[in-house]
């Protein structure tokens, strides 16, 4: 009997201890998640200094690394056809005789930059801003944010977070009386018309909640660049 107890407080003592092992690796993977970021740097195309792009070099698997960088890339490729397009329209618009009456509405400018908006957690958000410049008052900015699994490379839209019509619906509620309680940076008489919240709305993570963020002029004036409106996480969990 006292040989069968004192198995059997062995075998308790093993089991005690593999639970132990378990809930700490379990704790460790949980802070190696958490604290899970990629290394980001940035490059520049074809030797043009103002057409920067980010490319993520370390932090992550090599598949998710090779899924993420395509991605980017191609967003660089876009804005040099941008530019090159943009650069052939203005160099034939130049030999317009108003061109040497105002030589600034003949001047343009294209430039591309971008923001790591967040990395932790396994999850990487970086903003990109390409702005256009062909004369005028002012130029004009066009944000895409990009927002990836570091863990798969998978792209994230808002709906892969906000993940159901109803609170979709919560989140546009929320939206539109933040912004119709501020006349002076947003266009409240037309919000009904004009406020989207779908698939296709630019969004960052952020701690505690996402960011959305809207185009020049699509919910607010000019002087509003491009307004951003923090989504608190309880409003769609």
């Amino acid at each position: 009997m006292k040989r069968i107890l004192a198995i059997g407080k062995i075998v308790l003592s093993l089991l005690l201890l593999g639970a132990a092992v378990f809930s700490f690796e379990s704790s460790t993977s949980q802070v190696e998640a958490a604290s899970a970021k990629a290394k980001v740097i940035t490059k520049i195309y074809k030797g043009k200094k103002f057409l920067k792009y980010p490319q993520v070099s370390g932090g992550v698997s090599k598949s998710a690394q090779a899924k993420i960088n395509k991605v980017l890339y191609s967003h660089i490729k876009r804005s040099y056809k941008g530019y090159t397009d943009l650069k052939k329209s203005m160099e034939e618009f130049q030999s317009d005789p108003i061109c040497k009456q105002y030589p600034s509405s003949c001047s343009y400018e294209y430039n591309v930059s971008y923001k790591v908006q967040y990395n932790m957690s396994g999850k990487l958000s970086i903003r990109i801003s390409d702005y256009q410049f062909s004369g005028g008052a002012h130029g004009n900015s066009a944000v895409t944010v990009y927002n990836f699994n570091l863990k798969s490379g998978k792209q994230y839209k808002l709906t892969d977070v906000v993940k159901t019509k109803a609170k979709l619906q919560k989140v546009y509620n929320y939206t539109y009386n933040y912004m119709a309680k501020r006349p002076n940076l947003f266009f409240v008489e037309e919000l009904k018309d004009n406020l989207k919240i779908n698939s296709k709305t630019q969004f960052y993570f952020t701690s505690g909640g996402i960011i959305l963020v809207f185009q020049e002029y699509e919910v607010g004036p000019y002087s509003s660049g491009t307004p951003t409106v923090k989504i608190p996480s309880q409003v769609y969990k």
